[in-house]
């Protein structure tokens, strides 16, 4: 079964490395996958080529210069379906909102039999997008199924959209669950990183979108400083718009040795195994990988009350869930589990648990394959 996975660009992101594993585990006796960008490549080109055929048209500077522009997205569908016709893909599975709307367009136009596409957030952005919050109906119109990765998104989805009676199915995110660390290693990678004896370490992972909280972060890092002088913050992703801002608030407030702004990184579980609490901030959800990869990693999570977020942390058991937008009580809930090591190690052990249990990567493979298996048969599946 040929399957060709679309996406805006394949820079690092959460839902690029969910296809990313998705591809990569996929069973090639039975699935032969692809992947189509419209808007460029990106950091994971390399990763992505490696497992399979990758097509790349289009630039980010110029897409999102033209992203209200009627006769560009006309021409990213022709373009589109001329790709389609080659290939000649079973199903065509895109992601993200761009795609959701393009590519069943062109899919149909290129007689591809069966279209998904995918909701993965809420649905926020679609006030800065007028003319794609009007066009996704379409989208839906012509998808067979609308796959969400929490029950939060496909609320959203009812709420905001038309046309996905009888369509929509939830598959969760998965992650891998690494080998957990002995405090030798763990305390080896602390002195390759430069981070001091005796540090507690507080680990961000999220690319610097305004939406997703950093800026409270550094709010809340002044606070828990003030009375955990041990504590260290490291803010792992790329500048997506609000990096200066935080850069700038932290040099303010006089804490620039207590929070430290890492960039983009590939090792991330070994940022997490040598962490011992980790933290997300952020405005609006629909399923945190994030969340789920430090859980895996068994350490405990203080994240705010958003989105799907609240189907990953059970409040009180794996993390602790606070109100979004309040840097007081994100602070409170570290400054107490900092000061609670016991009770973050057993949260910690318990998130690892529930990952293994509802979030593994092997379990969500198989439901993508069940759910491709179920549109090879000619039925949408119900």
């Amino acid at each position: 079964m040929k399957i060709t996975y679309l996406l805006p660009n394949i820079e690092t992101g959460g839902t690029e490395r969910q296809v990313l594993a998705l591809a990569r585990l996929l069973d090639r006796r039975r699935y032969s996958p692809s992947l189509v960008t419209t808007a460029g490549g990106g950091a994971l080109h390399a990763e992505f080529s490696g497992l399979m055929p990758v097509t790349v048209f289009g630039d980010p500077v110029r897409a999102n210069r033209t992203r209200t522009s009627l006769w560009a997205h006309a021409a990213t569908v022709r373009r589109l379906a001329g790709i389609f016709r080659a290939e000649r893909p079973d199903i065509l599975h895109a992601f993200l909102p761009s795609s959701n709307v393009l590519g069943p367009v062109a899919a149909r136009l290129a007689g591809v039999r069966r279209v998904i596409v995918s909701k993965r957030s809420l649905a926020g952005y679609k006030n800065r997008f007028p003319l794609l919050r009007r066009m996704e109906p379409l989208g839906n119109r012509l998808a067979d199924v609308i796959l969400v990765n929490s029950d939060a998104v496909g609320r959203e989805v009812e709420r905001t959209e038309r046309f996905w009676e009888g369509k929509v199915r939830k598959i969760y995110n998965g992650v891998a669950v690494p080998d957990p660390w002995t405090p030798e290693e763990a305390g080896r990678f602390r002195v390759r990183e430069g981070i001091a004896p005796g540090s507690r370490v507080v680990l961000c992972v999220a690319n610097f979108f305004p939406y997703k909280g950093h800026v409270d972060l550094v709010e809340a890092a002044r606070r828990v400083v003030a009375v955990a002088p041990e504590a260290v913050f490291l803010l792992v992703g790329r500048d997506a718009g609000a990096m200066e801002e935080c850069r700038a608030r932290v040099r303010e407030i006089g804490i620039d040795g207590r929070v430290r702004f890492l960039g983009g990184r590939s090792d991330v579980a070994d940022l997490l195994r040598a962490s011992d609490l980790f933290v997300h901030p952020s405005h609006q959800e629909g399923f945190p990988n994030a969340v789920l990869e430090a859980m895996a990693a068994g350490r405990a999570v203080v994240a705010t009350d958003v989105g799907g977020t609240p189907e990953a942390v059970e409040n009180g058991e794996t993390g602790v869930l606070v109100p979004a937008r309040d840097p007081a009580a994100l602070a409170g809930a570290l400054v107490a589990l900092l000061s609670d090591p016991g009770r973050a190690r057993r949260m910690g052990e318990a998130g690892r648990r529930r990952v293994l249990e509802r979030h593994a990567i092997g379990r969500m493979v198989a439901e993508y394959e069940g759910l491709y298996e179920s549109l090879s048969g000619g039925e949408r599946p119900r």
